[in-house]
């Protein structure tokens, strides 16, 4: 099992920390291992909410099916996938004010079969690509 957490502080008001966060659709913007990202049930995007992401783990092109199984603006969401190569979750925490928050993100993820072998890389490119994200994250909406 890998479990990554990383957080970064944003000069952001925590609504629209949470709002860009908690839109499945701006994920290709801020998590570099995203190719897509959709909406496979209808808006509003809320608990129950399902999507589809394409994305690169460890260098291969993979599906995950997901869904939103907490969603409590604004201070976090939790979304699970429910198919594809490896159980995940990623669990978004948003702790702030009116003028700013900190995020706190976790991924779990529980390799199968031979990713088990890899799991020190997975778990190495995880927190990367997570502290990466969030650092995106507050570039593009402190730049706003």
């Amino acid at each position: 099992m890998i479990t990554v957490t990383e957080s970064i502080a944003i000069d952001r008001p925590s609504a629209e920390v949470f709002a860009f966060l908690g839109d499945p659709r701006n994920r290709p913007q801020w998590d570099s291992s995203v190719i897509s990202e959709e909406l496979t049930s209808p808006e509003p995007i809320t608990r129950g909410t399902t999507l589809r992401t394409r994305m690169m783990v460890v260098g291969r092109e993979v599906t995950f099916e997901w869904r939103i199984t907490r969603f409590v603006p604004p201070t976090g969401l939790t979304v699970a996938s429910t198919s594809g190569p490896m159980e995940t979750t990623l669990y978004i925490e948003i702790v702030g004010t009116d003028a700013a928050c900190t995020v706190r993100a976790t991924i779990e993820a529980a390799p199968s079969g031979l990713m088990r072998l890899v799991e020190p890389m997975i778990a190495d490119a995880v927190r990367r690509n997570l502290a990466g994200g969030l650092a995106r994250v507050k570039e593009i909406l402190e730049r706003a």
